[in-house]
């Protein structure tokens, strides 16, 4: 959380109510003394700024008043963010499909659509996602006008300051400026921020479950789909917190002679364990005639789903069985090594593979087997539900954190 104080008033004043609404935002319930103290500024500051955002509708106070102050028996009024205040787009564009929601400034959906995409063209995705947008809006009643920014994620190296995506192999996505290209088919001139969308999906954790959280300084969020990223939230506790790196994990070396990945090398995470590799790795049992209760499950010839897969592995399908193995224990030596290099508090896991709680109990083994002694060791595994939406809420999540910074000037 920072403040500023020195001689250019306007930007002290600027940089001093973003703080305040930060912590509101992050903290609330909380007393304008409470604010005070975390912020190290003088209390007719911090009520100057709160009664122009009550004023402003951004902030309320709440009906219940806290303890009454022991000297002089004012009772101080808790206050919280006005949650029908701001209302935001988020978006994910996976390239197979696109998802798009509407929120308010807690994050609350409003409304959400999804639709699988007709091919892997950058163009013909991009075009399907923003008439979603647009048709999402038209079904709630709502305008351009009444949305105060939109977030945009997808996977692939991201360059977050020029709102592009610098590459996406699996696709050959490379270049694309996403900022660009979504001004212009929507015509929105108000802020767009574009993301990774596991990053995304950590700022959304960082932002909407703070209960799961449980006010960590650091956290990491591993999320296994068509390829793995884990990105590391640094600093959560009171404010939302920075992301550091990329989180491309999928691009590390487990097998240095092992399947070739889209990126061109060899034994990458993503080419062993993600969705994407695993399922091509059934179709080629199935190919070879083995995997026969899976066979039973997709009978027309048709790649098999993620929950097919699970569902055979929970059969006993011998050959999912060894697939599935491999995957998550290659997964559980790559949460060693992020475990051994970053030390998170907490580590989130979000993945559709572990749905089978055997594959949980494998993971974690194999991950506490090879985790350093010596380090801190007492990292908190949490697994997350997988949501179709997470993703889209979370671009909306990184929205928001852009309007904390802006919507109080």
């Amino acid at each position: 959380m920072q403040f500023v104080k020195g001689n250019n008033l306007p930007r002290v004043r600027a940089a001093n109510r973003s703080s305040i609404l930060r912590m509101v935002y992050h903290c609330a319930p909380i007393t304008r003394a409470d604010i005070a103290r975390r912020l190290g500024l003088t209390l007719p500051t911090i009520t100057t700024n709160i009664s122009a955002m009550i004023a402003g509708g951004l902030v309320r106070e709440l009906d219940r008043p806290e303890n009454a102050d022991q000297r002089s028996g004012r009772k101080s009024r808790l206050l919280d963010i006005v949650p029908q205040a701001r209302k935001y787009v988020g978006v994910e564009m996976q390239g197979t499909d696109s998802a798009v929601c509407v929120t308010d400034f807690r994050g609350q959906v409003l409304g959400r659509a999804e639709a699988p995409a007709a091919d892997r063209d950058y163009e013909h995705n991009l075009d399907m996602t923003c008439r979603m947008v647009r048709d999402l809006l038209a079904q709630l009643g709502l305008c351009f006008d009444d949305i105060d920014a939109l977030g945009f994620c997808l996977p692939g190296l991201v360059d977050t300051e020029g709102g592009i995506l610098r590459v996406r192999p699996s696709f050959n996505w490379f270049d694309k400026n996403i900022l660009r290209d979504v001004r212009r088919r929507l015509g929105f001139d108000r802020p767009i921020c574009v993301e990774n969308n596991a990053c995304a999906r950590a700022c959304g954790a960082s932002l909407f479950q703070r209960e799961l959280l449980n006010d960590v300084q650091t956290f990491a969020y591993l999320f296994i789909h068509t390829g793995i990223a884990c990105p590391l939230i640094l600093n959560t506790s009171g404010s939302y917190g920075s992301i550091v790196g990329a989180g491309e994990v999928g691009h590390m070396v487990m097998e240095p002679n092992g399947p070739q990945c889209t990126c061109g090398n060899h034994g990458c995470l993503e080419a062993i364990s993600s969705n994407r590799a695993i399922i091509s790795r059934c179709m080629e049992a199935l190919a070879k005639g083995e995997a026969p209760i899976l066979r039973s499950l997709c009978p027309k010839g048709e790649a098999p789903t993620m929950d097919q897969i699970l569902q055979a592995q929970e059969a006993g399908d011998p050959a999912v069985y060894l697939i599935v193995e491999r995957a998550v224990y290659t997964l559980g030596v790559a949460i060693a090594n992020i475990d051994n290099f970053t030390c998170p508090h907490t580590m989130l896991i979000d993945g559709k593979l572990f749905g089978n709680p055997a594959n949980r109990r494998q993971l974690l083994d194999v991950a506490r087997r090879n985790i350093c002694n010596v380090s801190r060791g007492d990292t908190d595994f949490i697994f997350v539900e997988p949501d179709r939406y997470s993703g889209a809420r979370g671009a909306a999540a990184v929205a928001i954190a852009h309007g904390l910074q802006t919507c109080a000037e």
